[in-house]
C-alpha cells in the first residue's frame, strides 16, 4: 500500500509541476502579446497529438453517450490547460497522501 501512496505522490507531483510550467508559458506569451492568453487544454492536445483527440471524440459520441461530448468534454478542453494538469496533480497528491490514523474518542 505504501508503494501505490508513493506512485501517486511521485505523478502528482510531476503533473503539478507540468502545471507550473504551463502557466508560466501563458505568463510568457501574455506578456509578449500585451494581454492575457491562456492556452486551453484543447489547443493544446491538438497541437501535440491531434489524432487522438479526434479518437478520444469518436469514441465517447458513439460509445459513451454524444451529450457527455458535447457538453461535458468540450467545457473540459475549454479550460486553460494549466488549470486541468493542476487539478489533475492534486488529486493524484490527494489520493497518495498518508492517511491519519482514526482516532476512537471515549
Amino acid at each position: 500500500m505504501r508503494v501505490i501512496r508513493f506512485v501517486f505522490s511521485f505523478i502528482g507531483l510531476w503533473i503539478c509541476a507540468l502545471s507550473l510550467l504551463a502557466l508560466v508559458l501563458d505568463g510568457v506569451r501574455s506578456i509578449a502579446a500585451n494581454r492575457i492568453v491562456m492556452k486551453s487544454l484543447g489547443e493544446t492536445w491538438f497541437e501535440m497529438h491531434r489524432e487522438s483527440l479526434n479518437l478520444a471524440q469518436a469514441v465517447i459520441q458513439r460509445n459513451i453517450h454524444p451529450l457527455i461530448w458535447d457538453p461535458v468534454m468540450q467545457w473540459i478542453l475549454m479550460m486553460p490547460a494549466w488549470l486541468f494538469a493542476a487539478i489533475i496533480g492534486l488529486l493524484f497528491v490527494y489520493l497518495g497522501r498518508k492517511r491519519r490514523p482514526k482516532m476512537i474518542r471515549i
